[in-house]
């Protein structure tokens, strides 16, 4: 059908018409990103990734494991965060484990060490004798603060929330299921 010559030169140049027709597609198309989803580990005393203290356990609802039963509220996909919720369905406490962490990298497990170092300012309160209980140091800032909870060696316990509900927490058991 076609000469050797003419063939072959018709031959390329439908390839190139094919390739040149390919790359063209190519660049129109965007290209995928892919970046893995980032979790915000730190904990602030006025809240934590998507929600802050005062919020209604409403508005928390879409975050919040509806798996669970009983008393436990913990956020959905993070284990390592518990809410504490007032009479009035708002948050008031929020517990943490590592990898949770406070803005000086404070956390669950931490030398107490480390702790007091990252916070001076921090106020000791002592457990009943045979109480079976943890000592504490209260971080204020404000109406908000941080309870770390520790065995004379390490955090053992963190808490961040409203002073007022920490104190209770600590002299009374609040939000402890």
């Amino acid at each position: 059908m076609f000469s050797n010559a003419g063939g072959a030169a018709m031959l390329r140049a439908i390839a190139l018409t094919g390739v040149l027709a390919l790359s063209a597609c190519a660049q129109m198309s965007p290209s995928p990103t892919t970046s893995a989803p980032s979790r915000d580990d730190v904990v602030n005393v006025t809240g934590h990734d998507g929600f802050k203290f005062g919020d209604s356990r409403a508005e928390l609802a879409p975050l919040i494991n509806q798996d669970l039963q009983g008393c436990h509220s913990q956020l959905a996909g993070r284990p390592e965060g518990s809410l504490v919720f007032d009479q009035d369905e708002r948050l008031v406490l929020f517990w943490f484990d590592a990898p949770l962490h406070t803005p000086d990298g404070i956390n669950t497990g931490d030398p107490l060490a480390e702790l007091s170092a990252a916070y001076p300012q921090a106020i000791a309160l002592s457990a009943p004798a045979e109480s079976h209980r943890f000592d504490g140091l209260l971080v204020r800032q404000g109406d908000y603060g941080y309870l770390f909870l520790h065995d004379g060696k390490s955090v053992r316990k963190a808490i961040a929330g409203y002073v007022d509900y920490l104190e209770r927490l600590f002299d009374s058991g609040f939000g402890v299921c």
